[in-house]
């Protein structure tokens, strides 16, 4: 199995583990919980269990990958600080936009389209016929299967709301773009871990440890948990991973493809029948995965 194959393989496992932190998500907001508790506590726990397994990693290898060299601090730094400002304004665009999924989605799936324009007028990318087409499919196919195309709703649909997954998403291609020069040097883990501790501590600074304290209880507390190893800890590690061997915007591309598994759990289990509309979105991503893994580019070694 090629590096290509094996990346988008452990992309999929990401994408699979991160399909139900919105849902968990909003069970921890109805809790009592709010975005800054859920972050602080989630990444607190994501930045312990990274810190052992490099303890671990080093006490069986001697690799030390807490290693960072003073010429990457700015980087590393500026990297930390993207993944904060999106995981916060995404938190609380959420907060204010649910129940209005598809609106929330929408914005982020613009992200790959973003990330692409990007990746060819500022850093030079090359990106054939094959995926400028993927890219058109994935965006279109995506915002059918949620179904924020053809018709867009405007439930709970407020400005600041809309407004923060903007800002979410636009940070977001930023981390994905700093982080991506950052792993042609170091490991995911040492990237993640670095990541994880500065979430942790600007989410700490937006709220006093008593508030937070708070507001954690035995049902969100559990939930939380789950959010920060499945979510966090599998899902981070498994994207950088990918990352590091497909390239940031291939892993845009394909990221696209998840409503094809939300549409289909929702129909396997609870006999949720898809419109049309949405059919013919599942083709168009289907469509676009197929054309993006036809070219085999690690983009970022061009």
């Amino acid at each position: 199995m090629n590096n290509f194959t094996k990346g988008i393989l452990i992309l999929f496992g990401s994408i699979l583990a991160w399909s139900s932190l919105e849902v968990t998500g909003s069970y921890i907001f109805a809790e009592g919980a709010g975005p800054v508790t859920l972050l602080s506590t989630r990444f607190l726990i994501a930045s312990l269990l990274f810190g052992l397994t490099i303890l671990v990693h080093q006490h069986r290898t001697g690799e030390n990958l807490f290693h960072v060299e003073k010429e990457d601090y700015k980087k590393f730094l500026l990297n930390g600080a993207l993944l904060a400002v999106h995981l916060v304004t995404y938190w609380f665009g959420w907060e204010y936009l649910d129940p209005n999924i598809p609106v929330i989605y929408g914005i982020f799936y613009f992200y790959p389209f973003l990330l692409a324009l990007v990746a060819v007028y500022f850093y030079r990318e090359k990106f054939n016929t094959n995926r400028k087409i993927a890219v058109g499919l994935g965006t279109i196919g995506s915002l059918l299967a949620i179904e924020f195309l053809p018709t867009f709703s405007t439930e709970a649909l407020t400005t600041s709301g809309v407004l923060l997954c903007v800002v979410a998403t636009i940070c977001w291609v930023g981390y994905l773009l700093v982080g991506q020069s950052i792993t042609k040097k170091y490991k995911p883990l040492t990237l993640v871990f670095y990541d994880f501790v500065q979430v942790f501590i600007y989410a700490s600074l937006l709220q006093s440890p008593a508030t937070t304290i708070a507001e954690l209880n035995a049902h969100n507390l559990l939930a939380i948990l789950y959010t920060a190893v499945v979510a966090s800890y599998i899902a981070y590690l498994c994207y950088w991973t990918a990352v590091k061997n497909i390239g940031a915007s291939n892993s845009g591309i394909f990221e696209l493809a998840t409503p094809i598994i939300g549409v289909s759990l929702a129909f396997l289990f609870l006999t949720t029948v898809p419109t049309l509309y949405q059919v013919g979105g599942l083709l168009m991503l289907v469509g676009s995965t197929y054309l993006t893994y036809r070219e085999k580019e690690v983009v970022y070694d061009q």
